[in-house]
């Protein structure tokens, strides 16, 4: 059933643990059970593209409020955030198709890839990759902020750890990027290369509750994994996942 999965996801704040599955190029976002026996969800006609209610145009990834209310970058060819409630019922949209590479309108994205909330403010933040930069939303699309992510920067994906921190691998530069909420630079570190613990072509991110980080590699075609060293300085360690239905 699937073309090109991009991204797996969890809902941290669903006890019963879906398991959700963006598929880019299918149009199309699927929510199983916990153990993958049962579709139970799909949101987008697969095989048909479009910006509306009931069509992607490649879209990304996820993002989730407490209350589960849902969030998705689209995308590759979309230009949007779509906004859906926690039964998956479509709210609303925002986002236009920019000029790349130099856009600084607010709202105007190319190549949504990268999404993230915040779940004591709401805000949701939004990678704009072709125009290299990070925008920040309140959760009904109202621009609040943005900043650069550097002109040689090609920004991939974003994780908020629980210590509200963003995580971000930056293709470009081959690092991993750590900034505060308000868009400061905290902490970079990575090299380019195929040898173990270099980085090439980073595409998406995860840390789980032993503050490990893993890493997805499309160009070296693997997946690493980092483990925090032994009395390392804790600000230089990524931070813990968010959990909240479960541990």
């Amino acid at each position: 059933m699937f073309q090109r999965p991009h991204a797996v996801y969890i809902n941290p704040y669903d006890p019963e643990k879906h398991v959700w599955v963006v598929d880019d190029y299918a149009h199309a976002i699927f929510k199983f059970t916990h153990d993958g026996k049962q579709l139970v969800q799909t949101l987008g006609t697969p095989g048909q593209h479009g910006e509306d209610a009931a069509h992607f145009n490649r879209p990304t990834f996820l993002a989730w409020l407490p209350d589960s209310t849902l969030f998705v970058s689209d995308g590759y060819n979309g230009t949007r955030v779509a906004k859906f409630d926690k039964n998956g019922k479509y709210l609303m949209t925002w986002g236009q198709k920019g000029n790349a590479p130099n856009e600084t309108r607010p709202g105007y994205f190319n190549t949504v890839h990268g999404i993230a909330t915040d779940p004591q403010t709401r805000r949701v933040f939004v990678i704009d990759r072709s125009n290299r930069r990070i925008q920040v939303f309140d959760e009904n699309g109202k621009y609040l902020d943005q900043w650069s992510t550097g002109s040689l920067s090609n920004p991939q994906f974003l994780f908020l750890s629980a210590d509200r921190n963003l995580w971000m691998p930056d293709d470009r530069s081959w690092k991993i990027v750590k900034y505060d909420l308000e868009g400061h630079l905290l902490y970079a570190w990575g090299t380019q290369g195929d040898v173990p613990g270099g980085n090439w072509n980073m595409h998406g991110l995860s840390i789980d509750q032993e503050r490990n980080l893993y890493i997805a590699e499309v160009a070296n075609g693997r997946a690493q994994k980092f483990r925090p060293r032994r009395g390392a300085n804790p600000a230089f360690i990524a931070g813990p996942p968010i959990y909240a239905a479960w541990k």
